[in-house]
C-alpha cells in the first residue's frame, strides 16, 4: 500500500466545478419547493407538535424522541427537530420552507463531498465527476424530497465536514480544528444514530489516505475529545426515549440482510422507485449479482486498482449500513422493509469501490460528451421520481403501486382521505389495510371511525367487535359503540359498554375516561369528575380528562379550579387552540385579564372561531 504525502495545499479547487454542483442539485430538486407534506412521519413530528416547534420548547426538543413524543419510540434526532423548530419560526405550516431547507442542505453536502474527494487525492475532473453523480443520483430522490429524511442529510453533511477537519487538524496540527470535528461528530449523533460509526472511519481515512504520524498523543486528541461528549449524547438519549427492547436480534439481522444486496442493486440499476420499499427477490438477487461482479472485479485487477480507495469505500458503505440491518422495528412488512434516504450516506462507499474498478478497467479518460449525456439522463430519472413527493395522494399511491402488501400506506391514506373528510375513499383503503391486516387494531379502528362518522352503525359495531374479540382490553372499542347509543338517546346501554371497558382493565386510564366522557354527556357530571379523576391518576399525562375536569369546574364557577385544569392541559396539549380559549376565560374569571387576553389571542390565531367574540368582551 502506497503512502501519500499530505499535499502542501489544502485543496486545489475549481471554483466553476463548486459553482455547477450546486446548481444542477438545485435546479433538480427545487421543484420540491411547491410540494405539500406526505403525510407520514412529517405531519407527526411538525404538524402535530407546531405550538411546541413555534415555541422553540428546548426541553421537549431535547429531551423527547424523534417524534417529539415522551419515550414512545426508540429514534432521537433532537438537531434535526431543532431545524424543523426553525423552519416553523418563517414558514409556519407550509411545507415550502421545510423542502428548500433539504435542498440547501443537500447542495451544501455536495460542495463538502467534493473538497472530502479532493482531499483523499482525487483529481480535480474525478473528484468534479463524482460528486456530479452523486448530486443527481435516483436513489437519493427520497433523501432530499421526504421532509423527514432531514436527519440523514445533516448526518452526511456535519459527517463529512467533521472529516475535513481532521485532515486540517492533521495537517497543521492545531488544536482547533480537532475540537470543531469533534463538534461536528457530536451534531451528527444528534442528527441521526448512524454517526456511531463516524470516529472508526475518520482513523481509517487519516491511515488510508492522510497517513499521519500516528504514535503522536496528538493524532488521538479527536478520540479524547469526543469520548465525553458521547457520553453526553448517551445520557441524553437514555433520558428521552423509550427502553431499546428486541429491535437488534439475530432473527432481526437475518430478515434484515436483503438490504445490502438490494440497495446496491438499487444504486446501479433505476428501476422499480419506491417510496415505501418492500423486499423484492428479483432486486435481491440482481444485488447479489453485482456483488458477485465487484468482488470478482476486485480480485482481477488487485494489482492495479486504487486498494486505498477500494478499501474504504467497503468500509464506508458497510458501517453505515449496519445499523439499518439489525434494527428491526415491530412495523417492519406492515409498513415497509427498509427506506432509501438511509443509503445517502453508505453511497460513498459505493461510489468509491465503483470508481476505483471503473478507472483500471477503462485507463483512456471517457469523452466528455458521454459523461453530460450520463449526468443529464440520471437527471431526468430523478426529476420523475422526484414528482412522487407531490401531495400526500401521489406519494401514497406509489407506496399502494410498488408495495401492495403495506398496510401502513393504505391505512396513512386512508387517514388522509379522511383529514379531507373523503370518507367514501379512506373507507376503500381502510378495508384494504384491514385484509391486509386483520389483527391490526389501529387499522381497525380507524375503519370503525369512518363508520361512526357516515353514521353507518351496524358495520361501526362488527368492527369495534372485532377488536374486543382480539383485544377485550382495548377501551376505545367499548366507547365507540357507546357512541352510538348516545346518539339513540339510550344513555343506560351506552354506560353498561364502557362500563365493560373499565370491568375489562381497571388499570387503564383511558376506560375511566371514555366512561367519564359518556357520565358527562348523561349529565352526571359528579360521577364523571371522579372518572376523570381517576384518569389522571392512572395517567397523568391524560390531557382530554383535564380539559373534561376544567369545564365541569367551570360550569360550577370554580374558576380556579377550572384554571388549573385548563393549564395542565395546555401544557400537555400545546396544539389545541381550544385549550387556550377556556383557560383565557379563565383567567379572565379570576382577575387574570391580561394574561387571559393573551391566551385568547392564541386561540384566535389558532382559529377557535368563537375567541373574537371573547375578546370583544374582555380584552378592551
Amino acid at each position: 500500500m502506497n503512502k501519500k504525502r499530505v499535499p502542501e495545499k489544502l485543496f486545489t479547487t475549481n471554483l466553476m466545478h463548486q459553482l455547477w454542483l450546486f446548481i444542477i442539485p438545485f435546479c433538480l430538486f427545487i421543484q420540491t419547493y411547491w410540494f405539500d407534506f406526505s403525510y407520514h412521519d412529517d405531519d407527526t413530528i411538525i404538524l402535530y407538535n407546531a405550538k411546541t416547534l413555534a415555541q422553540f420548547n428546548f426541553e421537549k426538543i431535547f429531551f423527547t424522541d424523534a417524534w417529539l413524543l415522551s419515550k414512545q419510540i426508540e429514534l432521537y434526532r433532537p438537531f434535526q427537530t431543532l431545524t424543523y423548530a426553525i423552519d416553523y419560526f418563517f414558514s409556519g405550516t407550509n411545507a415550502s420552507g421545510y423542502h428548500l431547507h433539504n435542498v440547501l442542505i443537500f447542495c451544501l453536502g455536495i460542495q463538502l463531498f467534493y473538497l472530502l474527494l479532493l482531499s483523499w487525492m482525487l483529481s480535480e475532473r474525478a473528484a468534479f465527476f463524482l460528486s456530479m453523480v452523486f448530486s443527481v443520483h435516483f436513489l437519493f430522490a427520497h433523501t432530499v424530497s421526504w421532509i423527514p429524511a432531514r436527519g440523514d442529510l445533516y448526518l452526511f453533511v456535519f459527517s463529512v465536514a467533521a472529516l475535513l477537519l481532521f485532515y486540517l487538524f492533521i495537517k497543521k496540527q492545531k488544536i482547533i480544528y480537532a475540537i470543531g470535528a469533534a463538534a461536528l461528530y457530536f451534531l451528527a449523533l444528534l442528527s441521526k444514530e448512524t454517526a456511531v460509526v463516524l470516529l472508526p472511519l475518520i482513523y481509517l481515512t487519516a491511515f488510508l489516505f492522510w497517513q499521519p504520524e500516528w504514535k503522536k498523543i496528538n493524532f488521538w486528541l479527536l478520540l479524547i475529545i469526543s469520548m465525553p461528549l458521547f457520553g453526553f449524547y448517551w445520557w441524553l438519549r437514555a433520558q428521552s426515549i423509550s427502553p431499546i427492547v428486541n429491535i437488534f436480534s439475530l432473527e432481526g439481522f437475518i430478515y434484515n440482510l436483503p438490504i445490502i444486496p438490494e440497495s446496491i442493486f438499487k444504486f446501479f440499476i433505476p428501476v422499480n422507485f419506491s417510496v415505501m420499499p418492500a423486499f423484492s427477490l428479483s432486486a435481491t438477487i440482481g444485488g447479489y449479482f453485482l456483488i458477485a461482479l465487484l468482488t470478482t472485479s476486485i480480485y482481477f485487477f488487485w494489482n492495479k486498482i486504487n486498494r486505498p480507495l477500494v478499501l474504504a469505500g467497503a468500509v464506508f458503505f458497510l458501517m453505515p449500513v449496519l445499523p439499518s440491518v439489525i434494527y428491526k422495528p415491530a412495523f417492519t412488512a406492515f409498513a415497509y422493509d427498509y427506506l432509501d434516504h438511509r443509503m445517502f450516506f453508505p453511497s460513498i462507499g459505493l461510489l468509491l469501490v465503483t470508481y476505483s474498478i471503473f478507472m483500471v478497467i477503462f485507463e483512456k479518460p471517457i469523452s466528455v460528451n458521454i459523461f453530460y449525456g450520463m449526468i443529464a439522463l440520471l437527471f431526468i430519472i430523478t426529476f420523475a421520481n422526484v414528482t412522487n413527493y407531490k401531495n400526500y395522494t401521489s406519494y401514497y399511491e406509489n407506496a399502494i403501486t410498488t408495495n401492495p402488501k403495506s398496510g401502513l400506506a393504505r391505512s396513512n391514506y386512508g387517514s388522509s382521505l379522511a383529514r379531507e373528510n373523503k370518507y367514501d375513499q379512506a373507507l376503500i383503503q381502510f378495508n384494504d389495510a384491514v385484509t391486509i391486516s386483520p389483527d391490526n387494531i389501529e387499522v381497525r379502528m380507524k375503519l370503525a371511525d369512518s363508520y361512526l362518522y357516515l353514521k353507518n352503525y351496524s358495520k361501526m359495531i362488527e368492527q369495534c367487535n372485532a377488536v374486543i374479540k382480539i383485544n377485550p382490553k382495548f377501551p376505545r372499542s367499548y366507547y365507540n359503540i357507546a357512541l352510538y347509543y348516545v346518539e339513540k338517546k339510550k344513555m343506560n346501554e351506552a354506560l353498561i359498554y364502557v362500563s365493560k371497558a373499565v370491568t375489562a382493565d381497571s388499570l387503564n386510564a383511558d376506560s375511566y375516561l371514555y366512561r367519564g366522557l359518556v357520565l358527562q354527556a348523561a349529565g352526571n357530571p359528579v360521577s364523571a369528575m371522579l372518572d376523570f379523576k381517576k384518569a389522571t391518576l392512572l395517567n397523568p399525562q391524560l390531557a382530554l380528562a383535564y380539559f373534561r375536569m376544567g369545564v365541569i369546574n367551570g360550569d360550577k364557577n370554580l374558576f380556579n379550579e377550572a384554571l388549573a385544569d385548563f393549564d395542565r392541559y395546555v401544557k400537555l396539549n400545546p396544539n389545541d387552540g381550544n385549550g387556550y380559549f377556556y383557560r383565557g376565560q379563565a383567567n379572565c374569571m379570576t382577575g387574570n385579564i391580561g394574561t387571559g387576553c393573551e391566551d385568547l389571542q392564541i386561540a384566535d390565531k389558532m382559529g377557535v372561531a368563537e375567541a373574537k367574540g371573547k375578546i370583544s368582551y374582555w380584552c378592551k
